[in-house]
């Protein structure tokens, strides 16, 4: 499975070293190339902290940063299988995103968003594919924090809720709804 995070912020940045970590390609996106230099360094810094606390080899470190892409181009949603947003909270600006998203991705693209407090169902509305929006709430500092919230919207459907509760365990997650 590859996946796209959006935003490279504290949170973004975390969800990427948690998906790198547990084997996933990922991509990390973000709307200046700054902000992704930002989250990468972020992301570096706490896997050498772990390599000098002898936690993980330095091996282990490389191969995890050789499975992060960093990006500004939102068309590199086109080949992952899975979207998560960790943008701004605000309705407006997720709504775009996730209209963006749908014409970019392929049909069986699982959008998610990292959301607390919005509408699941009004963003999977505006995305086009609500059967296949979801929302994963994960909990700073992500790569630390074992919960994550799985948030259904009125329409998603049991196959995107049962791919996420998967995909979440993989993670070293424990997913509560």
């Amino acid at each position: 499975m590859k996946i796209m995070v959006l935003g490279a912020g504290t949170m973004g940045a975390g969800i990427v070293q948690n998906a790198a970590q547990s084997g996933f390609d990922v991509v990390l996106r973000d709307i200046k190339q700054e902000f992704v230099d930002n989250g990468m360094k972020g992301i570096t810094k706490n896997l050498t902290k772990l390599v000098e606390k002898g936690k993980m080899e330095a091996t282990e470190k490389d191969a995890i940063l050789a499975r992060i892409v960093g990006t500004v181009d939102m068309a590199a949603a086109a080949d992952c299988d899975l979207v998560i947003e960790a943008a701004i909270e605000v309705m407006e600006i997720k709504k775009t995103i996730f209209k963006e998203l749908d014409s970019l991705c392929k049909p069986e693209c699982i959008l998610a968003s990292n959301t607390s407090a919005l509408s699941i169902t009004e963003i999977g509305a505006a995305s086009g594919r609500p059967d296949r929006m979801i929302g994963m709430h994960f909990f700073n500092p992500v790569p630390a924090m074992k919960l994550v919230e799985i948030i259904r919207g009125a329409a998603t459907s049991q196959a995107t809720y049962d791919a996420i509760k998967d995909l979440a365990l993989k993670m070293g997650k424990a997913p509560v709804e």
